[in-house]
Protein backbone atom coordinates (compact mmCIF):
# COMPACT_ATOMS: atom_id res chain seq x y z
CA UNK A 1 0.00 0.00 0.00
CA UNK A 2 2.50 2.45 0.93
CA UNK A 3 4.63 1.58 -2.69
CA UNK A 4 1.29 2.49 -4.20
CA UNK A 5 1.45 5.66 -2.59
CA UNK A 6 5.32 6.64 -2.90
CA UNK A 7 4.64 5.38 -7.01
CA UNK A 8 1.58 8.00 -6.83
CA UNK A 9 3.35 10.84 -5.39
CA UNK A 10 6.42 10.08 -7.63
CA UNK A 11 4.39 10.25 -10.52
CA UNK A 12 2.57 13.82 -9.83
CA UNK A 13 6.10 14.92 -8.99
CA UNK A 14 6.84 14.03 -12.59
CA UNK A 15 4.00 15.43 -14.33
CA UNK A 16 4.33 18.25 -12.57
CA UNK A 17 8.08 18.38 -13.62
CA UNK A 18 7.22 17.87 -17.34
CA UNK A 19 3.91 20.31 -17.36
CA UNK A 20 6.97 23.04 -16.08
CA UNK A 21 9.18 22.11 -18.85
CA UNK A 22 6.19 22.33 -21.35
CA UNK A 23 5.07 25.90 -20.37
CA UNK A 24 8.12 28.02 -21.70
CA UNK A 25 7.52 25.60 -24.89
CA UNK A 26 4.00 26.38 -25.22
CA UNK A 27 3.87 29.96 -24.52
CA UNK A 28 7.63 30.19 -26.66
CA UNK A 29 5.64 31.51 -29.75
CA UNK A 30 3.69 33.99 -28.09
CA UNK A 31 6.44 35.25 -26.38
CA UNK A 32 8.08 35.74 -29.17
CA UNK A 33 4.98 37.31 -30.81
CA UNK A 34 5.17 39.80 -28.17
CA UNK A 35 8.30 40.46 -28.56
CA UNK A 36 8.28 41.21 -32.38
CA UNK A 37 5.63 43.61 -31.35
CA UNK A 38 7.16 45.58 -29.24
CA UNK A 39 10.97 46.16 -31.39
CA UNK A 40 8.42 46.94 -34.11
CA UNK A 41 6.95 49.88 -32.02
CA UNK A 42 10.06 50.90 -30.75
CA UNK A 43 11.37 51.24 -34.88
CA UNK A 44 8.02 52.58 -36.31
CA UNK A 45 6.41 54.56 -33.68
CA UNK A 46 9.79 56.86 -32.54
CA UNK A 47 9.11 60.69 -32.98
CA UNK A 48 12.50 60.76 -35.06
CA UNK A 49 10.96 58.06 -37.72
CA UNK A 50 10.06 59.94 -41.46
CA UNK A 51 7.09 58.38 -42.49
CA UNK A 52 4.89 58.69 -45.64
CA UNK A 53 1.47 58.13 -43.58
CA UNK A 54 0.09 62.00 -43.38
CA UNK A 55 -1.74 60.97 -40.18
CA UNK A 56 1.59 60.00 -37.78
CA UNK A 57 2.82 64.07 -39.60
CA UNK A 58 0.08 65.63 -38.21
CA UNK A 59 0.32 63.62 -34.75
CA UNK A 60 3.57 65.03 -34.40
CA UNK A 61 2.47 68.33 -34.98
CA UNK A 62 0.23 68.35 -32.37
CA UNK A 63 2.59 67.43 -29.86
CA UNK A 64 4.90 70.23 -30.82
CA UNK A 65 2.13 72.78 -31.24
CA UNK A 66 1.60 72.13 -27.27
CA UNK A 67 5.67 72.53 -26.73
CA UNK A 68 7.61 75.65 -26.54
CA UNK A 69 6.89 78.40 -29.20
CA UNK A 70 9.84 77.86 -31.12
CA UNK A 71 8.28 74.57 -31.83
CA UNK A 72 5.61 76.32 -33.57
CA UNK A 73 7.65 76.25 -36.84
CA UNK A 74 8.75 72.74 -37.11
CA UNK A 75 4.65 72.04 -35.94
CA UNK A 76 4.01 74.13 -39.56
CA UNK A 77 6.75 71.38 -41.27
CA UNK A 78 5.02 68.39 -40.50
CA UNK A 79 1.64 70.06 -41.74
CA UNK A 80 3.47 71.16 -44.73
CA UNK A 81 4.50 67.28 -45.10
CA UNK A 82 0.70 65.91 -44.31
CA UNK A 83 -0.86 68.43 -46.67
CA UNK A 84 1.82 67.05 -49.46
CA UNK A 85 1.12 63.40 -48.70
CA UNK A 86 -2.39 63.45 -49.10
CA UNK A 87 -2.95 64.67 -52.54
CA UNK A 88 0.17 62.35 -53.27
CA UNK A 89 -2.23 59.61 -52.08
CA UNK A 90 -5.26 60.73 -53.96
CA UNK A 91 -2.97 60.97 -57.42
CA UNK A 92 -1.13 57.77 -57.41
CA UNK A 93 -4.44 55.67 -57.70
CA UNK A 94 -4.92 57.37 -61.11
CA UNK A 95 -3.40 56.00 -63.86
CA UNK A 96 -3.79 58.60 -66.02
CA UNK A 97 -1.82 60.96 -63.43
CA UNK A 98 1.29 62.19 -65.56
CA UNK A 99 5.12 61.42 -64.00
CA UNK A 100 5.60 65.06 -64.01
CA UNK A 101 2.35 65.59 -61.62
CA UNK A 102 3.74 62.41 -59.06
CA UNK A 103 6.79 64.32 -59.04
CA UNK A 104 5.43 67.58 -58.50
CA UNK A 105 5.90 69.10 -55.07
CA UNK A 106 3.49 71.46 -55.01
CA UNK A 107 0.12 70.03 -53.02
CA UNK A 108 -2.35 72.49 -55.24
CA UNK A 109 -0.33 71.44 -58.64
CA UNK A 110 -0.93 67.61 -57.57
CA UNK A 111 -4.70 68.74 -56.86
CA UNK A 112 -5.18 70.55 -60.30
CA UNK A 113 -3.49 67.75 -61.93
CA UNK A 114 -6.21 65.28 -60.21
CA UNK A 115 -9.00 67.36 -61.19
CA UNK A 116 -8.15 66.81 -64.81
CA UNK A 117 -7.50 64.06 -64.82
CA UNK A 118 -11.57 63.18 -63.06
CA UNK A 119 -13.45 66.70 -62.63
CA UNK A 120 -15.63 64.28 -60.21
CA UNK A 121 -12.58 64.02 -57.52
CA UNK A 122 -13.89 67.47 -56.27
CA UNK A 123 -16.75 66.10 -54.94
CA UNK A 124 -17.69 64.04 -51.85
CA UNK A 125 -18.60 60.31 -52.82
CA UNK A 126 -20.01 57.34 -51.11
CA UNK A 127 -18.47 53.56 -52.35
CA UNK A 128 -20.60 50.59 -51.71
CA UNK A 129 -19.97 47.04 -52.05
CA UNK A 130 -22.17 45.23 -54.44
CA UNK A 131 -23.01 41.65 -55.18
CA UNK A 132 -25.87 41.48 -57.93
CA UNK A 133 -26.20 37.47 -57.91
CA UNK A 134 -27.08 37.96 -53.29
CA UNK A 135 -28.63 41.24 -53.98
CA UNK A 136 -26.16 42.55 -51.67
CA UNK A 137 -25.29 46.88 -51.49
CA UNK A 138 -23.08 47.51 -48.41
CA UNK A 139 -22.03 50.97 -47.59
CA UNK A 140 -17.82 50.48 -47.84
CA UNK A 141 -16.75 53.92 -47.06
CA UNK A 142 -16.75 57.32 -48.68
CA UNK A 143 -13.99 59.40 -50.53
CA UNK A 144 -13.57 63.50 -49.00
CA UNK A 145 -11.59 65.16 -51.54
CA UNK A 146 -8.94 67.58 -50.52
CA UNK A 147 -10.19 71.66 -51.50
CA UNK A 148 -8.12 73.35 -53.76
CA UNK A 149 -8.90 76.70 -52.11
CA UNK A 150 -8.16 75.53 -48.81
CA UNK A 151 -4.68 73.68 -50.05
CA UNK A 152 -4.21 76.79 -51.62
CA UNK A 153 -4.59 78.58 -48.40
CA UNK A 154 -3.12 76.05 -46.24
CA UNK A 155 0.51 76.33 -49.04
CA UNK A 156 0.72 79.92 -48.76
CA UNK A 157 -0.01 80.20 -45.10
CA UNK A 158 2.74 77.32 -44.34
CA UNK A 159 5.07 78.61 -46.41
CA UNK A 160 5.13 82.32 -45.30
CA UNK A 161 5.39 80.61 -41.71
CA UNK A 162 9.21 79.84 -42.72
CA UNK A 163 10.29 83.50 -43.71
CA UNK A 164 11.58 86.07 -40.86
CA UNK A 165 9.35 88.73 -38.92
CA UNK A 166 10.43 91.82 -38.13
CA UNK A 167 9.05 92.99 -35.03
CA UNK A 168 7.93 89.59 -33.82
CA UNK A 169 8.69 89.22 -30.25
CA UNK A 170 10.71 85.41 -30.25
CA UNK A 171 9.54 83.00 -27.87
CA UNK A 172 6.79 84.89 -26.28
CA UNK A 173 3.04 82.51 -26.16
CA UNK A 174 1.53 86.40 -25.95
CA UNK A 175 2.01 87.82 -29.05
CA UNK A 176 -0.54 87.98 -31.36
CA UNK A 177 1.23 86.45 -33.90
CA UNK A 178 1.92 83.61 -31.98
CA UNK A 179 -1.56 82.96 -30.94
CA UNK A 180 -2.85 83.22 -34.83
CA UNK A 181 -0.27 80.85 -35.94
CA UNK A 182 -1.32 78.44 -33.71
CA UNK A 183 -5.08 78.86 -34.22
CA UNK A 184 -5.00 78.62 -38.02
CA UNK A 185 -2.04 75.58 -37.37
CA UNK A 186 -4.87 73.72 -35.17
CA UNK A 187 -7.35 74.30 -37.59
CA UNK A 188 -5.28 73.00 -40.28
CA UNK A 189 -4.35 69.91 -38.62
CA UNK A 190 -8.11 69.13 -37.91
CA UNK A 191 -9.17 69.56 -41.86
CA UNK A 192 -6.42 67.42 -42.62
CA UNK A 193 -6.72 64.88 -39.86
CA UNK A 194 -10.71 64.59 -41.03
CA UNK A 195 -8.99 63.84 -44.61
CA UNK A 196 -6.68 61.04 -43.71
CA UNK A 197 -8.84 59.36 -41.24
CA UNK A 198 -10.97 56.99 -43.17
CA UNK A 199 -11.30 58.10 -46.19
CA UNK A 200 -10.84 55.98 -49.31
CA UNK A 201 -8.96 57.34 -52.66
CA UNK A 202 -11.18 57.97 -55.40
CA UNK A 203 -9.80 55.73 -57.95
CA UNK A 204 -8.47 53.12 -55.78
CA UNK A 205 -11.52 50.69 -56.46
CA UNK A 206 -13.45 52.40 -59.82
CA UNK A 207 -12.64 49.66 -61.87
CA UNK A 208 -13.63 46.84 -59.99
CA UNK A 209 -16.67 45.42 -60.40
CA UNK A 210 -18.28 44.72 -56.77
CA UNK A 211 -17.47 48.29 -56.08
CA UNK A 212 -19.59 51.20 -56.66
CA UNK A 213 -18.60 55.29 -56.09
CA UNK A 214 -21.67 57.04 -56.20
CA UNK A 215 -21.46 60.89 -55.85
CA UNK A 216 -23.11 61.99 -52.74
CA UNK A 217 -24.26 66.06 -51.74
CA UNK A 218 -23.38 65.85 -47.84
CA UNK A 219 -21.31 67.14 -45.84
CA UNK A 220 -18.07 65.02 -44.65
CA UNK A 221 -16.47 64.56 -41.80
CA UNK A 222 -13.54 67.17 -42.45
CA UNK A 223 -15.82 69.60 -43.39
Amino acid sequence: MRDRSVMKTFKDILRAAVGCLLIPVFHLPRLFFLLLLVLYAYVFNRHDTLTADPKEHLKRAKKLLRRQPADMLYAALEVRFALERIAQRELIFAEKASARSLDEYDPVKKVKALRRVDPQTAHPHRVFFVDKALGIRLDWGQYKPLDQQKAAYYKGRLGDLLHPKDGLRLGLWDDPWYRDTKVFLSEAIDYLSGLAQDNTPFFALQDLDNFEVVRSDDDFDAA
